[in-house]
């Protein structure tokens, strides 16, 4: 299980196994298919960034997905949210922010 959190906010989304989406409760939301995530009606979530974030992208046209049936859902306690990628107290000397043009992205309903 690798956590998940929400790239604009910084809020903790859940966590991916695998294929497996889940939320921050633990109950088995979507998928992914390679970067993009998918609710389990296969409608776009948005992507993985970097591994542990997901963001939307405000102009992205993802390609459609497929439903999927829910799995079971699993215990994991909640994680503390993080500074979202827009903060501006980040501090992070590393961040490539403009290169991804952080003002067209949001956080992902799930």
């Amino acid at each position: 299980m690798s956590p998940l959190w929400k790239y604009r906010s910084g809020r903790f989304a859940g966590w991916h196994s695998d294929d497996a989406l889940y939320n921050a409760d633990g109950l088995h939301v979507g998928y992914l298919a390679g970067h993009i995530a998918y609710d389990l009606a296969g409608r776009a979530l948005g992507e993985l960034i970097e591994a542990d974030w997901i963001g939307s992208r405000s102009q992205a046209n993802y390609p459609p997905g497929e439903s999927q049936p829910r799995r079971e859902s699993v215990a994991h306690a909640r994680l503390a949210d993080r500074p979202g990628r827009d903060d501006p107290k980040r501090g992070d000397a590393n961040r490539d922010d403009a290169d991804r043009g952080d003002t067209a992205w949001s956080d992902p309903e799930f």
